[in-house]
């Protein structure tokens, strides 16, 4: 089976629709469709179910799908290899993070891991951190960046730091004279979700949940870098970890104060990797250099 088809079905089943997964490929919906036609008529075989709201893998293309995973990571694997023996610096390096990741450790890693291996593709993708984990062990993704909670048997944690979430706002708010944060002291202030699912939402329960389904935010966006202006400007206050703002901390932009929540202020930030594969070289080379990275924040972030 030709790699384009495998690409198109496996894009096709992790959106549940062929429209979604010919804007994510830059093709056309035709084109992805009688590929998908063309792939179930060689198998004589249906791998979807078609329904109203977009196509379901069926049993026959979820082990399909199980295939083409295996066999597609074999496969980048071997290349990565095959170019190491020839002196070559090249591969692929795939990560799901949490957004507030995205702003900049992430592009900073990139940036300098790119310096010294030019020739190497990246995938990186937003999720949330309940997902990030899922997302590895299924290898969707070969390291996952987030909070750390109850995580599939197939992943392992490579590194850890105290990245709790916290309030961040701008240095003139009146919270800002406080060295905790309640609760009860963010509710009428004017405050600026990312996601009406709780970033945490899996970690901690009760007086989080409680807080989180009531609360009636002042704007709500799905951009971090939008929310990240905003509180700058003083339009309100959001919870994130210190990591997504260590730059306008030290600039003295934001400050980020902690919640006065113990249950909260124990959740770290951590690297995950799948325990039931081999990683490349390249991915290798690369999740030392984050981890060292992740390790040098922590060293920054307790001055």
């Amino acid at each position: 089976m030709h790699a384009v088809v495998l690409k198109y079905f496996l894009e096709v089943a992790r959106c549940g629709s062929i429209r979604k997964a010919a804007h994510n490929l830059f093709v056309a919906s035709s084109a992805v469709n009688r590929q998908i036609l063309r792939l179930e008529q060689e198998l004589g075989a249906e791998l979807f179910d078609r329904i109203p709201s977009g196509m379901r893998l069926n049993a026959a293309g979820e082990r399909l799908q199980q295939h083409v995973r295996g066999t597609l990571h074999d496969y980048h694997l071997m290349r990565t290899e095959l170019d190491a023996l020839k002196g070559e610096r090249k591969g692929h390096v795939s990560v799901a993070a949490m957004d507030s990741l995205l702003i900049e450790f992430l592009p900073a890693a990139v940036e300098e891991f790119s310096s010294s291996y030019p020739a190497v593709s990246y995938t990186i993708s937003s999720a949330l951190p309940s997902e990030v984990s899922e997302r590895v062990a299924k290898g969707d993704n070969d390291i996952g960046i987030s909070y750390l909670g109850k995580l599939p048997s197939s992943v392992s944690v490579v590194a850890k730091a105290p990245f709790p979430p916290g309030v961040v706002m701008a240095p003139s708010h009146p919270l800002a004279k406080k060295a905790s944060i309640s609760f009860q002291d963010c509710r009428d202030q004017a405050f600026i979700q990312i996601s009406r699912i709780s970033p945490i939402h899996d970690l901690v329960q009760s007086e989080f949940s409680k807080f989180w389904d009531d609360l009636v935010p002042a704007m709500s966006c799905n951009s971090t870098t939008m929310a990240k202006r905003m509180i700058i400007a003083g339009r309100g206050i959001s919870f994130f970890t210190k990591i997504g703002f260590i730059d306008e901390i030290e600039r003295g932009e934001v400050v980020w104060r902690p919640l006065d929540n113990p249950a909260i202020n124990a959740i770290g930030v951590g690297i995950m990797i799948p325990s039931n594969r081999t990683l490349s070289h390249v991915t290798l080379e690369f999740l030392d250099r984050i981890t060292r990275r992740l390790k040098q924040l922590e060293l920054a972030a307790a001055l």
